[in-house]
């Protein structure tokens, strides 16, 4: 895992991670949940043999980002512009060609990874929505991405609740900042639901009564090519089917 701090447009100080393969030319953007930070790996030995390079930016209030009042619109827009110059960069270098470009949307994260697809579906191959809250449901949930397995479910992977501990702490580093970041930009009039027409996977757990099969819905409507499953889990199912993710993101 790499971390460093980057600046966007606008000359905002922003951190960012990444896992997986770094010389890989199948980019991938993981947009991280309410509270969350980018320094996440769901399961690090299924990331390592991806072949997908993994990169997430942390939020304003969060990890190493300085807060300030930004919309999900003017987010995205200023993370897709840092990805058109990587994706220049990289044509001039020998080393890495981003020939693919992916979005992964995990429980609040969703709704930055959705609207990204909509506002430049150009840039985008695929789109994995994992968990997802609709915008309404996002702007008032109050519950991170953790719980104890089910009776009967099997047992996350090794070391699964440490990388996520460690994430919320990190994402706690400036306080309730990011969290009132987000919920401030998931209540702004006008977000809808995506239209656009990239491959998508939408994964929605059994067990968690925060992200339902309502909000998985109300992202597949203007997803036409959008396959959307039900499996088993709570909140912790993005590393129990982070294989089943990135193998779609492969593909």
């Amino acid at each position: 895992m790499t971390f460093r701090q980057i600046e966007l447009a606008g000359g905002h100080t922003v951190g960012m991670s990444g896992i997986g393969d770094p010389v890989a030319d199948h980019l991938a953007v993981l947009f991280h949940p309410t509270p969350g930070a980018s320094a996440f790996d769901p399961e690090p030995r299924v990331t390592d043999r991806s072949g997908l390079h993994i990169i997430g930016f942390d939020r304003p209030g969060y990890g190493s980002s300085a807060p300030w009042d930004v919309s999900v619109d003017a987010w995205v827009d200023a993370v897709a512009r840092y990805l058109r110059a990587m994706e220049r960069s990289a044509d001039l270098s020998t080393a890495t060609r981003y020939g693919k470009i992916s979005a992964i949307g995990w429980r609040e994260g969703a709704v930055y990874a959705a609207e990204l697809a909509s506002r430049h579906p150009d840039l985008l191959h695929r789109l994995v929505l994992i968990s997802p809250l609709a915008p309404q449901n996002a702007a008032r949930a109050e519950h991170p991405p953790i719980d104890a397995p089910a009776p009967g479910w099997a047992a996350s992977p090794a070391g699964y609740d440490d990388r996520l501990r460690r994430m919320l702490d990190d994402a706690g580093r400036q306080g309730g900042l990011g969290v009132t970041a987000d919920r401030r930009a998931f209540a702004a009039p006008g977000l809808s639901a995506p239209h656009v027409d990239a491959d998508a996977l939408i994964v929605y757990g059994s067990g968690d009564g925060d992200a339902t099969v309502h909000d998985a819905d109300w992202y597949a409507v203007g997803l036409p090519n959008a396959t959307v499953e039900r499996v088993d889990g709570g909140p912790d199912l993005i590393a129990r089917h982070w294989e089943r993710i990135l193998r779609f993101l492969a593909e």
